[in-house]
């Protein structure tokens, strides 16, 4: 595997997982991932930021990674 599909995973997977946890934190009553459970307890509104930082840096790797920037 390369850096670029490595970067790749990394910048799906924490899409996605930043993505789930807004989903259950919100509409879910209280569900949460057990690994990510940390993260509340920094309060309410640091852990809401923690989440949008998770999505938004995810989105910004993998548009990186996946971008060809070779000189031509």
């Amino acid at each position: 595997m390369t850096k670029k599909n490595i970067f790749t995973i990394i910048g799906f997977l924490l899409f996605f997982f930043g993505f789930m946890s807004m989903i259950l934190y919100l509409f879910g009553g209280g569900l949460r991932f057990t690994f990510l459970s940390f993260i509340d307890n920094f309060g309410s509104v640091p852990a809401f930021v923690i989440r949008l930082v998770m999505i938004f840096g995810g989105m910004v790797i993998f548009y990186i990674s996946r971008t060809d920037n070779s000189i031509d």
